[in-house]
């Protein structure tokens, strides 16, 4: 029986991936920062007779990581596959968004993939486990966006360290792929934050944006399909969406044009359609700016 683990598997698109790997058999450890919604994704699948364990992680935090891996290699061995999915939203301009903000983004999207895929990939290659890496990245990694520049600057480095990490583990037989969603119905936008503006706006103007999101994005069980696609097939990079086939092809052919078309998004525009967002898909935002409370289509996190 393979062991698969997932982190930000408590909700979204990491559910998503463990509910597939628990139905077609695998033993599942389900990795998450939330000790609510964690429990609830093992318990939707070993309610349907699958096999799965929660396990607290904070992906941001080293020390987190390494007692981790060692944790689980300890009671499972060394893991078949590892899907690293955990990750945060921050808006807002370059100037906008303050150190902190981007030392969180940076920890949290680009080195939190790249740090799981180093202690479990050097577990693999010690073990002589013929495994597979997964790094879910984003359209965004091939967009330099002005209005998320953080969060395009660390899926852009989470995407080309896993192509480092590739090319590595190549002759150890270990396959590594980066799956790069566009638009899909999680809480990711919800549960972020606008950088430049207080607690309270960046809420509401999260809770805006997330009500579009929920409706507009695709099922997170197209992504899981593209996981189990890209490791049965060993691919490299695979886009999930028009959109994100689109940003992958433009960013490939021509490098400026897509600069070009990016340089046409704004924060002020952003704006105005997060506002539109908010009326047209009528979730309830309360005067004092707190982020709503979303029926559960597919979690929180991402």
């Amino acid at each position: 029986m393979k062991t698969v683990v997932i982190t930000g598997a408590g909700s979204g698109i990491g559910r998503a991936i463990a509910k597939r790997f628990a139905k077609d058999g695998a033993n599942v450890v389900v990795a998450d920062i939330n000790e609510q919604t964690g429990p609830e994704t093992v318990e939707l699948i070993t309610a349907k007779g699958g096999r799965a364990e929660f396990r607290r992680l904070d992906v941001a935090e080293v020390a987190d990581w390494e007692a981790f891996t060692e944790s689980v290699c300890d009671d499972h061995g060394v893991p078949d596959v590892i899907v690293n999915n955990a990750g945060i939203l921050i808006a807002g301009g370059f100037l906008e968004q303050s150190g902190a903000d981007w030392r969180r983004m940076i920890a949290i999207n680009m080195m939190s993939p790249l740090v799981g895929s180093r202690l479990f990939g050097q577990r693999m290659v010690d073990a002589g486990v013929r495994g597979n890496i997964v790094n879910i990245c984003s359209v965004g990694a091939f967009m330099p966006t002005t209005v998320a520049p953080s969060y395009t600057t660390a899926k852009a480095g989470a995407w080309f360290g896993t192509q480092a990490l590739r090319a590595e583990l190549a002759p150890h037989g270990i396959g590594v792929s980066a799956i790069c969603p566009g638009l899909i119905s999680t809480n990711l936008a919800a549960n972020g934050s606008r950088g430049g503006v207080d607690k309270a706006e960046s809420d509401s103007w999260a809770a805006k944006l997330g009500s579009g999101q929920q409706f507009i994005g695709r099922s997170p069980d197209r992504v899981a399909f593209a996981v189990s696609q890209a490791i049965r097939w060993n691919i490299s990079t695979v886009p999930v969406g028009l959109e994100a086939w689109g940003g992958w092809y433009l960013s490939r052919i021509s490098p400026s044009a897509m600069r070009g078309v990016m340089s046409l998004g704004r924060m002020s525009l952003a704006d105005f359609g997060t506002e539109l967002s908010g009326k047209i898909f009528g979730k309830k935002v309360d005067s004092a700016g707190q982020r709503f409370v979303a029926d559960e289509v597919s979690g929180a996190a991402k």
